[in-house]
């Protein structure tokens, strides 16, 4: 029987990852950019909005004209026009005067506050009483209170949202550098595998990890540039990575990954040009056939074959690499705290990730453990969340508070 190499830690696997170096960038218009990472730093060119402006429908004014204004003894100022939207108002507000300005309208001169409409009372001849006193700024939006000309706007790095895209576009700009997409080819391997659409024989299962393994990549912001099924042939199987490995950046073989006399995919790695093998095996539960390899700057992993094995060890390490070959800053997985339903068992030495479905209490959330074999995909579809346990704990307690690390 082969031999596992030492087992990494997770912690050691994730290391290795951040050396592959990112991608390099590509420009694109800025509506064709939603959920690419940033490749370079953007400072603003210019004040955002660019003009002092109203928050509220109102009256411009001078706040030390309304200073201790109230309802039973107001301040009387003299109304001297409009702000009209879009434009520069054509007046300068002089002491004891005010215009009248509706939200988004730019203050005129002179003006350093808005009263909201609901705290003024005009009384005719062109007065207006004003119930409300108020600080200068109040219900104003500065002219760089959004962003300041030269300010840091977004950092490199940043996975570009709605309201990143907001941001540019108000800064004006049309394009946006972003890392390329990482191509990712997957190959999975098995005698007992089939296209998914075909009904299997006795003896035979549907290939369901390229499909779970392709959907988990493009949601990460992969393109799939392979999907290959393989026979355990060692021969098909080196030539199918390396035709992957001259369109891919990433290369996932599912299956093969173990010790067992016909896994091959070790020697496979190993024998690809500028190859280096860096994990066989890795301290995690499910997923400890892990295979991590390098070739130049591609990377190279083998999977477990078992569906949940597989699905782990993607969301664990699969989208980390993907994260960085897109220059990704550094992510705090989304999580919630819950409280543990049941006690749940643990291999020292291992970190283990429980699959749990997260229910609502009267004290947050319960997180119920979900338990089944990595072959099972079922246990996956039923989680919410996953739990961890360290490698230095035997397991977890009933009514234990964790950290639920949601699944996306």
């Amino acid at each position: 029987m082969k031999s596992f190499l030492t087992l990494k830690s997770v912690d050691e696997v994730l290391t290795l990852l951040a050396g592959f170096p990112p991608l390099p960038g590509e420009t694109l218009p800025l509506d064709a950019a939603l959920q690419r990472y940033l490749a370079r730093d953007v400072k603003a060119s210019e004040d955002v909005p660019g003009f002092d402006r109203s928050t509220v429908d109102g009256y411009a004014v001078a706040a030390r004209d309304v200073f201790g204004a109230q309802e039973s003894s107001p301040a009387l100022l003299r109304c001297v026009g409009d702000c009209p939207m879009g434009q520069i108002p054509d007046m300068r507000l002089g002491e004891g005067e005010t215009a009248r300005i509706l939200t988004g309208g730019m203050l005129p001169k002179g003006a350093d506050a808005v009263v909201m409409v609901e705290h003024s009372r005009p009384t005719g001849n062109g007065m207006v009483e004003i119930i409300r006193s108020l600080a200068p700024g109040e219900h104003v939006l500065r002219h760089d209170e959004d962003v300041a000309c030269g300010q840091l706007a977004i950092l490199a790095g940043r996975r570009l949202r709605a309201q990143e895209l907001g941001l540019l576009a108000a800064l004006g700009q049309t394009e946006v550098e972003v890392h390329r997409r990482p191509r990712v080819a997957i190959i999975s391997t098995g005698d007992e595998i089939v296209p998914f659409e075909t009904r299997p024989a006795p003896g035979e299962v549907r290939d369901v990890n390229v499909h779970t393994l392709a959907a988990l990549c493009q949601g990460e912001g992969a393109c799939i540039v392979a999907r290959t099924l393989v026979r355990d042939d060692r021969e098909r199987l080196t030539s199918n990575v390396a035709t992957a490995l001259e369109q891919a950046d990433v290369v996932l073989v599912s299956g093969g990954s173990s010790a067992g006399m016909r896994d091959y995919t070790v020697e496979i790695f190993q024998s690809m040009p500028h190859s280096q093998l860096l994990v066989h095996g890795v301290a995690i539960s499910p997923g400890k056939p892990f295979i991590l390899a390098r070739a130049g700057d591609a990377c190279l992993m083998g999977l477990p074959g078992h569906v949940a094995g597989a699905l782990l060890c993607a969301q664990v390490f699969v989208a980390a690499v993907l994260r960085r070959l897109q220059g990704a800053e550094a992510q705090i997985a989304p999580q919630v705290r819950a409280t543990l339903s049941r006690p749940v068992a643990s291999t020292q030495g291992r970190r283990e990730y429980i699959r749990v479905r997260l229910q609502p209490s009267d004290h947050g959330w319960t997180a119920v453990p979900i338990l089944g074999p990595s072959g099972l995909i079922a246990g996956m579809v039923q989680a919410d969340a996953l739990i961890v346990c360290p490698e230095n704990s035997e397991g977890l307690y009933a009514g234990e508070e964790v950290n639920a690390l949601l699944l996306r």
